[in-house]
């Protein structure tokens, strides 16, 4: 029996709604990465990312999951939920996030050689920051997050630039950055004011109740911890273990790609939020079938963008990242955890209040890295650690996998477009092969990693528009028939 005709175009417009939110940011990080691995000595700039690897490696411990449960329901239940809250709760949380923020400032007291004071406050405003963008993004006020994040997109690249203009120092540039997420927290803070009062009756209905939903906070926030934990950890000891050199170039090869984390973040909120309109009865046919559109989706921006990483990435690292080609082994081993970013499981288990089924995979998931994390480093070098978290990603896709079929009471296969992603690996596998010879053979390494990004972007586009289309003509059954 085939499922339902989805609003597929509700879906792709949420999620470039919640992508364009984050883009400036990301932007600008990515500007001054690049500007500052070219105008920092290894051990300066190694140094400088130990600050940001801490950062992301301890802010979701202080954010405990709130900000991901926030986004799994309608703004008039968070805003109940809320009023559940009662004081003492909400001092013995200001007590664990001071407590997380006192130890992360332990951590760049020497490093940063700032006192505790700045890197404390630092982390409360960040960890609040990204709780307050969460409520937004859930009450739909795009226009205010836009330019509240484009403001701070531009005063973050004034700042970096300023600050290296005249005679770079850590403390200098931090404590600039500590002032601009302080206005930018104050700034959401109000327009969540404004945005609470604002908001209608709302007649969503809510079946679960309120010891529920908070079993299921609890459940992700170990969950957002562990994955936390999980993408972090290497980059963590790397940077308290080994010289800061080292983590300059390990930092540099297991950086994130451009804006496919947005892209991943976006589309399963965007999930979340669509699935807050539907009727319990409907809830697992539904979601199977916004998960099966949102994997056509990001395939045709995942799949184009990791081959042309993959046969490009020599002329990526010494055009963007020159200085840094011992990072590109690293680089390519971590390319393969991308296949598996094309599906958002954790968004079945949160919205099915399957929160230990997601927690028990990222245990798993750690537990299995850090016990593969010293032997493969001590064979093949930073390169093993990367591969070490390769391997225990794919032992998790099984076992979500598994666990999500016989939650929707289905066969495996419904749950991804395989003949949809075939078509797709036969076409771009030897498209970007091709394309790399020809291009390298004829151009030099500029002109040849120019023609790839336009053939990627072109690529991407066009299988989107291809998918947009086809979507249009039925349902999942008849879309498998790319």
């Amino acid at each position: 029996m085939p499922l339902p005709k989805l609003n597929s175009n509700s879906l792709f417009s949420n999620s470039v709604f919640i992508f364009l939110i984050r883009f400036f940011p990301s932007v600008a990080n990515l500007l001054v990465l690049l500007y500052y691995s070219r105008h920092l000595d290894k051990p300066t700039y190694g140094t400088y990312q130990n600050f940001w690897t801490q950062l992301y490696f301890i802010y979701p411990l202080a954010c405990f999951g709130i900000h991901v449960l926030i986004t799994t329901y309608a703004p008039g239940t968070i805003l109940k939920l809320a009023k559940t809250v009662s004081i003492k709760q909400y001092l013995l949380y200001g007590m664990w996030l001071c407590l997380l923020s006192g130890g992360f400032a332990w951590l760049q007291v020497d490093s940063l050689q700032a006192g505790w004071l700045i890197p404390l406050l630092f982390m409360i405003t960040f960890a609040m920051g990204i709780i307050t963008e969460s409520f937004l993004i859930v009450f739909k006020n795009i226009k205010g997050l836009l330019i509240i994040n484009s403001g701070y997109a531009l005063g973050y690249l004034a700042i970096h630039k300023m600050v290296l203009d005249n005679a770079f120092t850590q403390r200098g540039v931090f404590l600039y950055l500590l002032i601009l997420n302080c206005l930018r927290l104050v700034s959401s803070l109000i327009m969540l004011g404004v945005s609470a009062r604002q908001l209608e009756k709302d007649d969503t209905e809510e079946i679960r109740t309120v010891k529920e939903i908070r079993t299921l906070w609890l459940h992700m926030g170990f969950y957002d911890i562990l994955q936390s934990v999980s993408s972090w950890i290497d980059k963590f000891l790397v940077s308290i273990l080994l010289t800061a050199a080292a983590s300059a170039i390990y930092f540099n090869g297991t950086q994130n790609v451009p804006f496919l984390p947005l892209i991943l973040s976006a589309s399963g909120s965007a999930v979340l939020i669509q699935m807050n309109r539907v009727k319990a009865k409907d809830e697992n046919t539904n979601l199977m079938q916004l998960m099966n559109h949102s994997a056509r989706y990001l395939s045709n921006i995942v799949f184009p963008l990791m081959f042309f990483l993959m046969f490009f990435r020599y002329e990526l690292f010494a055009v963007l990242l020159p200085g840094y080609q011992e990072a590109v082994p690293v680089f390519f081993v971590m390319l393969f955890i991308l296949p598996f970013r094309t599906y958002s499981f954790i968004t079945v288990f949160q919205k099915l209040h399957k929160g230990h089924l997601s927690t028990t995979g990222a245990v798993g998931e750690l537990v299995l890295a850090c016990l593969l994390m010293y032997p493969l480093y001590k064979w093949l070098g930073l390169p093993g650690l990367a591969l070490s978290f390769i391997i225990s990603s794919y032992t998790q896709f099984v076992y979500y996998f598994y666990h999500i079929s016989r939650l929707l009471k289905t066969k495996a296969y419904n749950l991804v477009p395989l003949s949809n992603w075939a078509v797709k690996l036969l076409i771009f596998i030897p498209l970007f092969a091709f394309l790399h010879y020809l291009v390298t053979s004829f151009f030099q390494t500029r002109v040849s990693l120019l023609l790839g990004i336009v053939a990627m972007i072109v690529t991407i586009l066009v299988a989107l528009f291809v998918e947009i289309r086809n979507s249009k003509n039925g349902d999942i059954a008849q879309q498998n028939e790319i």
